[in-house]
């Protein structure tokens, strides 16, 4: 036992605090055996060890104090802490608490510590790019559009992805679960990222926000594209080494409790320092760097962000400016009512660059050339760019030269001799950092290429390394670089443009390169026609591959959802089945068999979560491919080029255009509006791609002018009232569309009234319409039938898994199916419908229906009587399903009867009602006097 010396009693008889727990945790051994002497019976400290994985050890110990302080309250001392440890022999653990008990509480790091206060005044008075230019209100930014990307599993296994708008203040969790957050931030470039980020430093430093955190340490990365990358975590933290280590000491004590990291711009990273660097460890939460407790926000352009997505506790998207802060943008950098107005006139005689103006790097480039030159506005992303640069240029040379007339610069391409060796040696200096992905550029450098003048295209960032403090440059923004890296590349021999075109064009980080490029060339070199024929081969053959293995991936996620609300479970024979299956059996080969592997770790995914009723959201959202990014790159470029010739030539190779679970900015939409009006595309389906209102104005132009789209599929996906009302103008300016899906979208009652009044606007040849799992209820139930009464081309309906609609739903379909014999297909899987009388009546009149699908519904035996004695009379119905509709073999054996009368059904499904083997119903069948071959045939089709 450790000798009883110390302070007075009454400073060990009082509670002890968090923060001094959390470092007495730090250095905890045996915990269990801690926890035990302290009082926690074994039922709690087993709810501790299941609480966390087996390497969060310290999570664990910390867990173990929280829950004692917890169950004791007051009791929970620093005088019974000591009596533990001595128990124990751990003298120096002891000694320890005595010291802490005389030390005031902090609850983390201190807000008045001399790192604190630098921090606040760095964020208070300075600017991190104060060159940058337009410039525009800092207090804009907490009024982006931020969109938290939530992702389950429904009740039939499919996953559900939906954008749940939250506010600015609000992106934390609230939880008090001793847990690190980890929170991504995506979003296009030009959407805000880095500047919300820095207000978010502003409003802590003024003490208006984000009080919960001791700490605010912002970190842009891409200053760590050319140094050497730090070592520990202390090497990243701005201020000078005297402060640097009492700091990061403070910090290290507490497990990072109240410290919010901000790592701005990882796709700014180099590749080498995303997989194995400091900052992979600040995210991931090494124990080794005691940050167990911390929180961090990063942020990063979609083409760099898979890999943060497993890491990720939460998942957000900055959508830009809502109309009314593009409004106030505007009105900002024009500076009067009078110019403000003219531009939105002009830009709302333009939806498509209306739209793009919510990204608030676009809106001010807009707005500041309209000012400039009135009416002279972008149309493509070049255009806008390349303005925002000559503009750039100008102002620098005003500056310069103020008695010099600049008439005369007009573009680019126009530039004065004396500025071209600079402006071109920048373009090549940005390729050069591109393809090394480099954003940071020494002054060694700019003087190595010839680089007199940066022409304001660069501006300058001290950084603080071993050997003194240095000035690095780069562009004022990354967008800036790649567009003149793709001048520098237009300027190259033919065979190295078509080299690097093709290289690039399957690199995601590229794109926006590429897409300059395809703007500034309008891709007339001999062979790039047959890239592009190529990467598409290669899409299409991707669809096909990620297809079949996401079909495989629901398929038997969907078996072990109904086996696991099910009595039966699996067997262990069929896991190991499953463990074993052959890949190559179920996905066609690819070149590199990455789809065998992905095939595999989908059904292995699933093997090793059987004990789960649902799969983790974030394996479910690793787990999910996506498709289409190729296509949707190669409509960048062509819309950028505008080259008339190439759709030409691409006609025939797009016909179905399928994009899985590709985050869509408007721009993207706008360039795929312009392929789908100007090809011959037939289908299109956009799966898990959460379409905002702007993307839905961009696409709607394109859709309204296709010559051939017919099918038209959104799913997936949570569409506002605005998407939902622009969605409407897609369907009423469309007159070749006959087939519309909307599966597992928000529309709710509201949004279903919308869609149905548009569709009945017009008349269509035939229409086939899905609206599967889209939160309707009962209350829907006048409105459909006035539609399908109303729709004489309505041939199929689909309303899966609306399970509010039941049996004061179902009367109002069974109604309208009295006057429509136009219908031909009808679906109510799981749409809680136990009494089917209506529906029988109708079917007695209804002279068209060839398909019923009543699966998932409590119907039982009484309800399949009823529906039998209806059917006997019909003599259009063809296929009938009721699976796992709770019916015994007296059900059975009313459909029996039912089929001496019908002699049209072919084909009934009733598997998982009641166990019987074929032998088993034709003895049953047998005794009832019910047996003939033909109906043995249909009923035997399916039988467990």
């Amino acid at each position: 036992m450790c000798a009883n010396s110390g302070p007075s009693n009454l400073s060990l008889d009082r509670p002890c605090s968090e923060d001094h727990l959390a470092i007495i945790a730090k250095d905890l051994t045996q915990w269990e055996m801690v926890a035990a002497i302290l009082g926690l019976s074994e039922a709690e400290v087993e709810e501790v060890n299941l609480s966390y994985k087996s390497d969060e050890l310290p999570l664990k110990r910390i867990k173990m104090l929280m829950k004692w302080k917890n169950k004791y309250k007051e009791n929970a001392t620093y005088q019974r802490l000591i009596t533990a440890f001595s128990f124990l022999d751990r003298c120096d653990m002891a000694e320890r608490v005595r010291e802490l008990s005389t030390t005031p509480s902090r609850g983390g790091v201190h807000h008045s510590t001399p790192f604190a206060e630098l921090l606040k005044t760095w964020y208070a008075y300075t600017d991190p790019d104060p060159d940058v230019w337009p410039p525009i209100d800092r207090r804009k930014f907490c009024k982006l559009e931020i969109g938290k990307i939530e992702t389950a599993v429904s009740v039939n296994g499919t996953i559900v992805k939906k954008r749940v708008p939250i506010d600015f203040c609000n992106i934390f969790s609230s939880q008090t679960e001793l847990r690190k957050e980890t929170i991504l931030i995506e979003g296009a470039p030009g959407c805000g990222k880095s500047r919300l980020l820095w207000y978010m430093c502003q409003m802590w430093a003024a003490g208006k926000m984000f009080q919960q955190f001791s700490l605010v340490i912002y970190i842009k990365l891409r200053e760590y594209s050319t140094i050497q990358s730090p070592c520990s975590i202390a090497d990243i933290l701005p201020c000078s080494s005297d402060i640097k280590e009492r700091a990061w000491r403070e910090i290290m004590e507490v497990n990072g409790k109240g410290v919010l990291f901000l790592l701005d711009g990882w796709d700014e990273l180099p590749q080498n320092l995303q997989i194995n660097s400091i900052f992979k460890e600040i995210i991931k939460s090494s124990p080794k760097h005691s940050l167990l407790l911390s929180t961090v926000v990063v942020t990063s352009r979609y083409v760099s962000s898979d890999e943060l997505h497993r890491l990720a506790t939460s998942h957000l998207e900055t959508l830009g400016f809502a109309d009314q802060e593009v409004k106030e943008c505007i009105m900002d950098i024009t500076g009067n009512d009078k110019a403000a107005h003219a531009l939105m006139e002009a830009l709302e005689s333009r939806p498509s660059l209306l739209s793009s103006c919510h990204l608030p790097l676009n809106a001010m480039i807009i707005a500041y050339v309209f000012q400039v030159k009135i009416n002279n506005l972008p149309t493509t992303l070049l255009e806008t760019f390349k303005l925002l640069v000559l503009n750039c240029i100008l102002r620098h040379v005003i500056k310069r030269k103020p008695d010099r007339e600049h008439e005369d610069i007009t573009s680019l391409e126009s530039l004065p001799k004396e500025l071209q060796e600079s402006f071109y040696s920048l373009c090549k200096m940005a390729f050069c950092g591109l393809l090394e992905h480099r954003m940071l550029f020494s002054q060694k450098e700019l003087n190595s290429n010839s680089i007199s003048d940066t022409l304001s295209l660069l501006y300058g960032t001290k950084l603080q390394e071993a050997t003194g403090p240095r000035t690095m440059y780069s562009f004022l923004h990354q967008t800036v670089q790649e567009l003149l890296a793709a001048m520098h590349l237009s300027r190259m021999p033919p065979e190295v443009q078509l080299k690097r075109f093709h290289e690039f064009i399957a690199k995601p980080m590229f794109h926006p390169f590429i897409q300059f490029y395809a703007g500034i060339t309008s891709l007339k070199l001999n062979g790039i026609i047959g890239i592009l024929h190529n990467t598409l081969s290669y899409h299409w053959a991707r669809i096909d591959v990620e297809a079949s293995a996401m079909i495989v991936y629901q398929h038997f996620r969907k078996a072990f959802v109904s086996n696991l609300m099910s009595p039966l479970g699996l067997s262990e024979e069929t896991l190991e089945k499953f463990k074993t299956v052959d890949c190559k059996q179920l996905i066609p080969p690819d070149e590199n068999g990455s789809a065998h592997a992905m095939g595999r770790a989908m059904l292995l995914s699933l093997v090793e979560t059987s004990g789960k009723q649902f799969i983790e959201d974030d394996d479910a959202q690793s787990t999910t491919p996506s498709v289409g990014k190729e296509a949707q790159v190669i409509a960048n470029c062509l819309y950028e080029a505008n080259n008339p010739t190439l759709y030409e030539l691409l006609d025939e190779k797009i016909q179905n255009l399928q994009i899985i679970n590709v985050p869509l900015t408007p721009s993207d939409c706008l360039s795929l509006g312009c392929l789908i009006a100007r090809s011959r595309i037939r289908c299109l389906d956009l799966v898990w791609c959460d379409l905002s209102s702007y993307c839905m104005e961009s696409l709607k132009q394109g859709l309204g002018e296709s010559p051939c789209i017919s099918k038209l599929q959104i799913a997936d996906s949570s569409l506002d009232e605005q998407t939902i009302q622009k969605l409407r103008d897609v369907i009423r300016i469309n007159s070749n569309l006959n087939s519309l899906s909307l599966g597992f979208c928000t529309l709710k009652h509201k949004g279903l009234m919308c869609i149905l009044n548009a569709l009945k606007g017009f008349q269509m040849h035939s229409l086939s319409l899905c609206v599967s799992n889209v939160q309707v209820d009962d209350s829907n139930g006048p409105v459909l039938q006035d539609f399908i009464i109303g729709m004489p081309s309505l041939v199929a309906l689909d309303l899966t898994w609306n399970p509010l609609i039941g049996d004061n739903g179902a009367y109002y379909i069974g109604q309208a199916l009295k006057c429509n014999n136009s219908f031909r297909t009808l679906t109510l899987c799981g749409c809680g419908i136990t009494g089917i009388v209506s529906l029988c009546e109708g079917l007695e009149k209804n002279t068209s229906l060839t398909d019923l699908d009543l699966n998932d519904n409590n119907i039982c035996d009484d309800g399949i009587k009823r529906l039998s004695q209806s059917l006997a009379s019909n003599h259009t119905l063809k296929t009938l399903q009721l699976q796992r509709c709770g019916f015994t073999e007296f059900g059975i054996k009313s459909l029996a009867r039912m089929l001496f009368h019908n002699t049209t059904i072919a084909t009934i499904l009733w598997d998982e009602n009641v166990k019987m083997t074929n032998e088993e119903l034709m003895q049953m069948l047998k005794q009832c006097g019910l047996w003939t071959h033909s109906i043995a045939a249909i009923l035997f089709h399916c039988t467990l």
